[in-house]
């Protein structure tokens, strides 16, 4: 663990710059104004002083800003790791009124597009590819798009206080977005693979992890919550009540479905039966396009589905680390009304 980059100090420190994509001279490494990992130099850039996958160069994010957004628009947001898979398996069977051979020999991935990533379902170079962004505003409407941006980077039209669009905005407890995500950047190899635990832990308590911060992209949508355009949905609950979510979110995107049509889509986004689909488990479609799963190298086992529970953390943070996530989920919620179940 590194003691050393712990404490309030670091807890509390802000980026600052917007170095996109600039390398130091006569050197590949990209230009930080943190302190990161070598894995994070090799896989990541940093723009608008937030560590960025490559994967989402500053062209694609700059595109996903100035995106023409449609009424008939849904964007899902989510943090990584937070269900959006999950969410876009839902939303794609309500759009299909529940024919699940309407996803034969396709991929929700590619019916609900990754807006801030460059098409590399198209082009095997991804300096090169366009951004998704430009590719979904030629889709035909109705659009699920899907974003883990925090709000401030959305398209105008939906960064705003009135949402011209749908958003269903899917947030999970911090600690098992924590733990997923170690395990997620060690599969995938467009992210940067920690040495440890104790060492992501350090990046991610720092908002340091790419993506940012977890209560930065969190807590604006929690604001908007009320707003009759913005769906916000914890994990916890949709564990909890899977066919109750489904109906919720299609009663929110104005789909009236039947009791075994509702039925046939909560049977079709449980755990299970995802991790079993060549359409909604993302293995197949990793494995497709040829990204690399380092983790499977090592351990056949492992899948971009690895659990899917409610507490899993605690087989990840120490006591010492719990508390000290403890002290600053306490200091940022303050005030929020939020509340998540941790197991």
């Amino acid at each position: 663990m590194q003691e050393e980059r712990g404490g309030e100090r670091v807890l509390e420190e802000e980026y600052k710059g917007n170095h996109g994509n600039e390398r130091i001279p006569g050197s590949d490494e990209p230009i930080f104004s943190i302190e990161v990992p070598s894995c994070v130099k090799e896989k990541c850039h940093e723009y608008r002083g937030v560590v960025m996958p490559n994967l989402m160069p500053p062209r694609a994010l700059k595109a996903l800003e100035n995106f023409k957004v449609r009424s008939d628009d849904v964007f899902i947001v989510t943090f990584p790791k937070s269900g959006t898979t999950w969410m876009q398996n839902i939303l794609v069977l309500i759009h299909h009124e529940g024919d699940v051979s309407k996803l034969e020999g396709d991929h929700v991935t590619r019916k609900s597009p990754f807006i801030e990533i460059t098409d590399v379902w198209n082009h095997t170079d991804p300096r090169k590819a366009p951004p998704m962004a430009d590719v979904a505003s030629e889709m035909p409407s109705p659009r699920i798009l899907k974003s883990h941006c925090r709000l401030s980077w959305l398209p105008e039209d939906i960064r705003t206080d009135e949402p011209k669009a749908k958003v269903i905005y899917v947030a999970r407890n911090p600690k098992d977005v924590a733990a997923s995500f170690f395990h997620f950047c060690r599969l995938v190899d467009v992210l940067p693979s920690y040495n440890s635990w104790e060492v992501f832990f350090e990046e991610f308590i720092a908002a340091r992890a790419p993506q940012g911060s977890w209560f930065e992209n969190v807590l604006p949508w929690w604001e908007r919550r009320n707003h009759p355009n913005v769906l916000f949905l914890k994990y916890e609950d949709m564990k909890k009540d899977l066919r109750g979510t489904v109906e919720r979110v299609a009663r929110f995107v104005g789909k009236s479905l039947s009791d075994d049509v509702i039925d046939r889509i909560a049977e079709a986004s449980t755990f299970g039966a995802m991790k079993k689909s060549k359409s909604a488990n993302p293995d197949f479609i990793l494995a497709k396009i040829g990204v690399t799963q380092k983790e499977q190298k090592r351990n056949s086992s492992s899948s971009f589905m690895r659990k899917g529970s409610v507490g899993d953390w605690k087989n990840y943070f120490t006591v010492a680390q719990n508390r000290r996530f403890d002290e600053l989920y306490a200091k940022k919620m303050t005030g929020s009304g939020l509340e998540f179940q941790f197991e």
